[in-house]
């Protein structure tokens, strides 16, 4: 078997490195552009609408078939970043606007909350491009919990990131170097008040300390070729080190590359990577003891696409071979369909998909979806057998879009969170432990999700944007869908009534959800442990934010952002309650 693994992973790498290596390239953008890997808001969006455009040009779309993401909204201490506003037609030609070297942010605000970030780009020439990026976002503030404890629960967010491209006749070779931690404190925890003996004798993670740091690599290398009759391609491999305040550790490289090229009269598409995966001092979910965890994953997505002016059909498969040192190879195969028609070009257009694919739940994956999660926790991955998606899409009005889509997806071994708690019976007395760390349960789920997304231009200087999700959780074993809502609604704005002056604002509405507390009772040293479950209902969450920008000068800017004006105490997570009203102000300087 090993050698086996060995000749696979090698096949697979030197196929790669030898289509790279017949690579060279240019690019036509010299921005500035920042790559984040962030933690998704619970706001699974649809297809995104395509922007409000009447340059008489007909581009083509992909339709993005629908996944399941179980992270529930969660957001920063405080939202740094204002929402992308519609954007103004120009005409094919235009003038590019001077860049100048970088951006400087500074702001605070209540709860202790400094913040800062820096970008800067050297000036581009015709053959290179270089930049920096780096912030900072911490909080030191107390939450008072639902049961008015008063806790402390600082955090902090720490990035810095340095990339540069290199510009051939036509291609473009890129790469970055990242480095970024976020710390915490495990500061929530379900239930009456405590006092701060009982905390520690019945809550074993109550205010331990944590964090996550990351540093990562990346290297690509791009054709920037338009026409389809050459090989078009994007070869990357990517390596990034993960390590926890609580011991573990986590490296995972992946190679990839995705080849594209007209064969008569349609393209051919191959995506196809290798994953080679492993992390340490973990609870091994096989053996449940601490240990180690090894996957290699090669996957190969080959696809035949054929497209006229208003339609297109694309046919292909999804494959997987799923290497574990603890258990057998697995190969997994899924279709894939997606056919798109434009009866009536740019104001109506059909589409349907059928899709599925693996979800690797890696350590820091599952980390970064839910952060309060058991610290030595070995999440399997997940099967998303199928995903069957169809709905429409287009134009309203000349200032207004539209997309509409249902779903129904397949899915195999998906985790749900839950608390776990134990309540212990001897001869001298009885007390209880419940976690303020998550365990989770697994179950095969089938769910309908039925959306809406409409992007409105008032006029020149006022745009809106409404996202709505409704689901339906169809399961197997499990009473409900831990922790997971049954409908989100996402209201954003921009308004800008002078040049020098801009509102925004963004509501979040997230539905009831349900969450589980599963006892084990021992009623003896000898006899087998009782199992009783709590259900508890989550209250659904109403989010208020705003914000406003006045540009003093050409380069000097200032901020002010109020966030949860509405002053609701929510839970994100059960037991963790949220900040109330924080503000922040602040300047920003170009330069």
């Amino acid at each position: 078997m090993k050698k086996q693994q060995y000749l696979a992973v090698s096949l697979l790498a030197l196929g790669l490195l030898m289509g790279a290596g017949n690579a060279m390239a240019q690019k036509d953008s010299l921005k500035l552009k920042q790559e984040v890997e962030v933690v998704k808001a619970y706001q699974p969006s649809i297809l995104d609408a395509q922007k409000i455009n009447d340059i008489p040009q007909i581009k083509p779309e992909q339709t993005e078939a629908p996944t399941f993401d179980y992270s529930i909204f969660s957001k920063p201490v405080f939202s740094t970043f204002d929402p992308t506003p519609v954007a103004a037609a120009k005409m094919v030609g235009d003038p590019k606007e001077p860049m100048g070297l970088g951006l400087l942010k500074l702001g605070f605000g209540n709860y202790l909350t400094p913040y800062g970030e820096l970008f800067f780009n050297a000036q581009p020439t015709k053959k290179s491009n270089f930049g920096m990026h780096f912030s900072h976002l911490s909080s030191s503030g107390k939450v008072k919990l639902l049961n008015e404890d008063l806790v402390k629960a600082p955090e902090s967010e720490n990035t810095a990131e340095i990339f540069g491209k290199k510009f051939f006749r036509k291609s473009t070779l890129s790469g970055s170097l990242a480095f970024d931690r976020k710390a915490f404190t495990y500061y929530g925890y379900a239930g009456d008040r405590l006092s701060d003996a009982l905390k520690e004798e019945m809550i074993p993670h109550y205010q331990d300390k944590q964090y996550f740091s990351k540093g990562s690599a990346t290297v690509h290398l791009k054709s920037e070729t338009l026409s389809t009759a050459e090989l078009n391609y994007d070869f990357g491999a990517k390596y990034h080190y993960f390590i926890s305040k609580t011991g573990q550790t986590e490296h995972e490289v992946v190679l990839s590359g995705d080849v594209s090229k007209n064969i008569d009269n349609a393209l051919g598409l191959l995506s196809a990577s290798l994953t080679v995966y492993k992390a340490d001092s973990i609870m091994n979910r096989f053996y449940s003891e601490f240990g180690k965890k090894q996957q290699t994953i090669l996957r190969a997505n080959p696809s035949v696409m054929w497209s006229t002016e208003n339609a297109s059909l694309q046919l292909g498969l999804n494959t997987a071979m799923i290497l574990d040192i603890d258990t057998d190879a697995d190969f997994k195969i899924w279709p894939k369909v997606k056919a798109e028609w434009s009866p009536v070009p740019q104001v109506l257009t059909l589409f349907a998909g059928v899709d599925g694919h693996l979800q690797h739940n890696t350590y820091s994956s599952i980390a970064a979806e839910n952060p309060y999660a058991d610290p030595y926790h070995d999440v399997a991955n997940t099967n998303y057998k199928y995903i069957v998606s169809g709905g429409f899409k287009g134009k309203l009005t000349s200032k207004t879009n539209y997309v509409a889509e249902a779903s129904w997806s397949a899915i195999e071994k998906q985790h749900f969170y839950i608390t776990q708690g134990s309540q212990i019976y001897n001869q001298s007395s009885t007390y209880r432990r419940l976690n303020n760390t998550f365990d989770w349960v697994y179950d095969d789920v089938n769910i309908l999700r039925l959306s809406a997304e409409v992007m409105h231009s008032v006029s020149d200087n006022f745009s809106v944007h409404l996202l709505g999700n409704y689901y339906s959780y169809d399961l197997k074993t499990q009473q409900k869908a831990w922790q997971m809502p049954n409908f989100d609604i996402t209201i954003s704005g921009i308004y800008k009534p002078m040049e020098q002056l801009k509102f925004t604002t963004d509501i979040f509405v997230i539905g009831s959800r349900s969450a589980l507390i599963r006892d084990f009772s021992n009623l003896s040293l000898f006899s087998s442990a009782i199992i009783s479950d709590n259900e508890i209902q989550l209250d659904p969450i109403i989010d208020l934010n705003v914000g406003a920008e006045y540009q003093f000068s050409p380069k000097l800017n200032f901020f002010a952002k109020l966030n949860n004006f509405g002053f609701q105490k929510y839970e994100q997570w059960l037991g963790y309650t949220n900040k109330g009203l924080n503000w922040m102000a602040g300047i920003s300087y170009s330069f």
